[in-house]
């Protein structure tokens, strides 16, 4: 009897050992997880603050210290693409910048819905240089609004010297593709969204 309860003990031991095993198996797992989804969350709003730093600037900055060209210090406007003049280097000479995003062509990235938003910067009298920003953005448009704060419907706008105001709307997520499985829902590339309205105290 004594050797059946002996055994009974050493069964019941393996059994709860087991069970405590996967219990601590799952929790690590779980821990790796959520440590692994932060990580992905903070990459993304690491590259949405670079993003949105150099676009804060640069567009705040449009029109500064230069006459107009044309109607406006912007030339060309539309959900996708502006492109607009200003002293950008504090050199006294008139810089053209172009922002453009394709949503049509992936970048390349293991992430196959990120998209590239390019910058071109021209100073006056030297050659266009363009950067790639990919950074994991899969959606990019800008709104316009004229003096009274109404949107302009056109694409692109007709007059660019009505904008006044601009609306940057923007999602980003990480630039490589990751799933979290262990949490009671599957989420695809946690990602950020940002959206600012600018108003260019130079804009003319």
């Amino acid at each position: 009897m004594t050797g059946t309860n002996t055994l009974y003990d050493v069964v019941c031991s393996v059994v709860i050992g087991g069970i405590v095993l996967m219990m601590i198996v799952g929790f690590n797992s779980n821990v790796v997880q959520s440590a692994s989804s932060q990580t992905i969350k903070l990459m993304a709003q690491t590259n949405l603050s670079t993003v949105t730093n150099i676009l804060d600037y640069e567009m705040g900055k449009m029109g500064y210290k230069i006459l107009a060209f044309g109607d406006s210090s912007i030339i060309y406007a539309d959900s996708n693409k502006i492109k607009f003049i200003g002293d950008f280097s504090d050199m006294g000479q008139r810089d053209t910048i172009v922002y453009s995003f394709d949503p049509a062509t992936a970048s390349g990235q293991l992430n196959p819905k990120t998209r590239v938003l390019k910058r071109t910067y021209t100073p006056q009298g030297s050659a266009p240089s363009t950067q790639a920003i990919n950074l994991g953005i899969i959606r990019f448009r800008i709104f316009y609004y004229d003096v009274k704060g109404t949107a302009l419907v056109t694409n692109p706008v007709s007059l660019p010297s009505q904008i006044k105001s601009l609306r940057i709307a923007m999602n980003l997520e990480s630039t490589v593709p990751y799933k979290e499985t262990t949490m009671p829902y599957l989420k695809l590339n946690p990602g950020v969204y940002w959206e600012r309205l600018i108003k260019p105290k130079n804009l003319r």
